[in-house]
């Protein structure tokens, strides 16, 4: 991404040396985990949006940044010990690879360096916005849990979502509006990160099923009991999904385009919603960069 590539490798950087100052024994298994292949999108957002509103960027952005990608990290090191996989972002997964009990060391080990962040912005708002936030994660990852095996409603199943995955975006897009003090504009920028944080999760569900070169095993989900917005949309159109078998349920989703047609309009609904909330900034070639990542999103690739 030109326009924030500076920025980018400052954020490296500053990364690289934050977690470099530890001399714990995997600290290289930890490294080497966040720095693979990891798109970065969150911080990649708090850059775009502080420019789009003409924002220098300050050390404590780039500390927002970085407790972002750490926290989010931690979260897929717990959520893999979870989900016992085996591989992530195309590598052997951290927890294959040393063991669920360092795993859950290594988790807590980013988090505990995310704190340390989050402590460096200097504003008490940041702390309550996350410590919410966190909650909510860990709500929708515990209702998950007890409804393994169950096809939910739509309803539940984009609660789930929101909790999931859209608390971390917006966790750090308002944290970002109190940092640079455009506090009037929070209402627009949470439901910007809340309908494209939802997005995100119906699309990295979709790629699941449908894709076979997404950052998570393939079919991770309907493996593990966990039903998603294709199979939601089964057992719409027909009765007694929960009933058929793995191979089964997997062949009629993947045979059935309006099942995937429908996946993506409701991909393209919250994508749709969360532009339309950022109309009232300036048009510049950084917000036209925030609107293509989200238009990304419901492409069927």
């Amino acid at each position: 991404m030109k326009i924030i590539e500076n920025e980018l490798k400052n954020f490296d950087k500053i990364l690289l040396k934050l977690l470099s100052e530890s001399d714990n024994q995997i600290n290289s298994d930890i490294l080497d985990f966040i720095f693979s292949k990891s798109k970065k999108l969150r911080p990649k957002l708090i850059f775009l949006f502080s420019r789009a509103f003409n924002r220098n960027i300050t050390s404590e952005i780039y500390y927002l940044a970085c407790a972002v990608e750490l926290l989010h990290n931690s979260t897929l090191i717990h959520d893999d010990i979870i989900d016992e996989a085996q591989t992530r972002r195309g590598k052997i997964s951290l927890n294959k690879k040393l063991g669920n009990n360092l795993s859950v060391l290594a988790g807590d080990y980013i988090l505990s360096a995310a704190l340390n962040c989050l402590f460096k912005c200097n504003d008490l708002n940041i702390i309550d916005i996350f410590s919410q936030s966190l909650k909510n994660m860990c709500i929708g990852e515990i209702n998950q849990y007890y409804t393994k095996g169950k096809i939910v409603s739509l309803d539940e199943y984009i609660n789930k979502s929101k909790n999931k995955t859209a608390e971390l975006f917006k966790a750090s897009l308002l944290s970002l509006m109190h940092i640079i003090n455009l506090k009037n504009y929070i209402k627009e920028i949470e439901s910007f990160a809340v309908n494209f944080g939802t997005a995100f999760q119906i699309k990295d569900d979709y790629l699941n099923i449908y894709c076979s070169d997404n950052t998570k095993p393939e079919l991770i989900d309907i493996n593990s009991g966990v039903y998603t917005a294709p199979v939601i949309f089964l057992n719409q159109k027909f009765a007694n999904t929960v009933n058929l078998s793995k191979d089964k349920l997997i062949e009629k989703i993947r045979s059935d385009s309006e099942i995937q047609h429908q996946t993506l309009n409701l991909i393209k609904k919250y994508c749709d919603k969360s532009i339309a909330t950022i109309e009232f900034i300036k048009d510049n070639q950084y917000k036209k960069e925030i609107i293509q990542i989200v238009e990304n999103l419901y492409k069927a690739e």
